[in-house]
């Protein structure tokens, strides 16, 4: 999605939520735990998009929207606990830029414009898309890459900048739900990620499960929510889409819900969830789960937070021939092949 329609589709107010500690979930008494592979150290380039408006301060502070380096650490430090200190980001070059960046038919905002527009004085520039590969040429982001200072890129910005939740360049890239650049001349693939700093760090986690989602359909073949015919769906199922079957649900419908978002449904249903942390070891047993499970007030993070502690990633190859560590699709994307397979 393109952050003109963030302001639509994603829920959460602009302000940063109070943080509810969820302890990662726990295998069943009895279950065989876990066995993890060395952690994966994600190198990350940081373009913060904040322009300096007239009196001094940055966009972000002047419109009162959360501070760019606090939703990073926040997201970073959630990555790393649902993950089991499997993912561990960090960040190695951060830039604030004084610029919006340019868009698709070659506009680029002024402060002035951009005001305007967001106090509904002017309307919004058309096409609002930001033209992935001029931005990341200009900014040397190719260089970055292929240097092997950084692995994968953030963007922040504000509504209407035109980013996507997630988009990748390079050789070889593929869909992960936003842009596709294979044009742009690195040696590698690598992912973009469009995070909005007028939203909170629930969007952010939100953005990367719709990448996780996108990544594991492809890996998988496809995916229909209400065919359970791979790990991958089966892991996804939900009570109202999946025809009654529960597991650990879908980045807008968690296991209970009724209807898109539905993160604070107290409808409780019988789900397989926590028999997914025993991966690939499963019994097919349920327990009954409903949005307490994951907990307030700020259900939409914690919910999030939960659906990834649930991620498969133990050591080995399944019987399917995937990989049992599904992260590592998500983030070593160049190495396997689009049905899972190690890169020859």
């Amino acid at each position: 999605m393109i952050s003109k329609v963030l302001p639509l589709l994603l829920l959460g107010s602009g302000m940063m939520p109070t943080q509810v500690v969820v302890p990662t979930p726990k295998p069943e008494v009895g279950a065989t735990p876990r066995i993890q592979d060395a952690p994966i150290k994600v190198k990350v380039l940081v373009i913060n998009f904040d322009p300096i408006v007239p009196g001094g301060k940055r966009l972000s502070e002047h419109c009162g929207w959360n501070k760019p380096r606090e939703l990073a650490e926040g997201y970073i430090a959630d990555v790393k606990t649902a993950s089991n200190n499997f993912i561990q980001c960090e960040v190695v070059e951060w830039r604030d830029v004084d610029a919006f960046p340019v868009k698709v038919d070659g506009y680029r905002y002024t402060v002035d414009a951009y005001l305007s527009a967001w106090k509904k004085e002017t309307p919004w520039h058309e096409p609002d898309g930001t033209d992935y590969e001029a931005t990341i040429v200009q900014y040397g982001i190719d260089k970055v890459i292929d240097s092997g200072k950084a692995d994968e890129v953030w963007w922040f910005g504000a509504p209407y900048m035109g980013f996507w939740e997630s988009a990748m360049a390079g050789p070889r890239a593929f869909y992960i739900n936003g842009g596709v650049y294979e044009k742009v001349r690195t040696t590698k693939p690598f992912a973009i990620m469009g995070f909005n700093y007028e939203r909170g760090v629930a969007e952010m986690l939100h953005d990367l499960c719709h990448r996780t989602e996108s990544t594991m359909s492809r890996i998988y073949g496809g995916w229909e929510v209400d065919k359970l015919t791979t790990n991958w769906a089966r892991f996804a199922a939900n009570f109202t889409q999946s025809n009654g079957v529960a597991a650990v649900g879908t980045c807008h419908w968690p296991p209970n819900a009724e209807k898109d978002y539905d993160y604070s449904n107290p409808r409780v249903v019988r789900s397989t969830a926590d028999d997914w942390l025993n991966y690939p070891k499963l019994s097919g047993r349920t327990r009954n789960v409903s949005c307490e499970t994951w907990g307030g007030p700020d259900y939409h993070r914690n919910y999030m937070r939960w659906w990834f502690a649930h991620l498969p990633r133990a050591v080995g190859i399944n019987e399917d021939g995937r990989l049992n560590n599904w992260w590592r699709y998500v983030f070593e994307f160049d190495k396997y092949t689009e049905n899972g397979q190690k890169r020859g």
